[in-house]
């Protein structure tokens, strides 16, 4: 029988922690417009040239689509959640990767923040489990996740401990 997901708290990567692609594609269409006057761009193409500039104008065009929108492919592909039993990562759009860390397993989390994830209030969490561990990349509010973690790793260690007791 398939294991059915439980509901939990779904998190996803913010939009705000692609905030470098922003800048990056704001410098790549300034760029654009510098030397876009030596450029013939036309909308029939009749010329080599002309060709040529608007293959280069095509690919600063992707460029800038690319960097704008990273993060919402980002969060089509990959979400975090947390349930009552373990973290889940889940990969993919058609074909979904699922790796889970329960709570017994974890052994550390971390929360990664660079200077801009602290103006911003992003970053990522690390949990670490037997296995590989989960990275929650660009995640609003780190220190609730962390919080929210914890508590589930102690709730999980106590009732362990409480059946350990129990038994003996």
């Amino acid at each position: 029988m398939p294991k059915i997901p439980e509901k939990g708290i779904t998190y996803k990567t913010a939009r705000i922690s692609y905030i470098s692609n922003y800048f990056l594609a704001a410098l790549v269409a300034v760029l654009l417009i510098l030397i876009l006057p030596y450029m013939d761009v036309t909308i029939f193409i009749r010329t080599v040239p002309q060709l040529i500039s608007y293959l280069i104008f095509s690919v600063f065009l992707i460029i800038i689509t690319f960097l704008i929108e990273q993060p919402t492919i980002e969060q089509w592909i990959r979400k975090y959640v947390i349930t009552n039993n373990e973290v889940m990562k889940v990969e993919g759009i058609i074909r979904k990767k699922h790796f889970a860390i329960p709570y017994q397993s974890i052994a550390d989390v971390q929360i990664h923040k660079g200077v801009v994830g602290r103006i911003f209030n992003f970053g990522n969490v690390e949990i670490t489990g037997m296995k590989e561990p989960i990275h929650m990349k660009g995640i609003k509010n780190p220190e609730e996740v962390l919080k929210i973690i914890e508590n589930k790793v102690n709730l999980m260690r106590n009732r362990v401990i409480k059946n350990k007791e129990a038994a003996e």
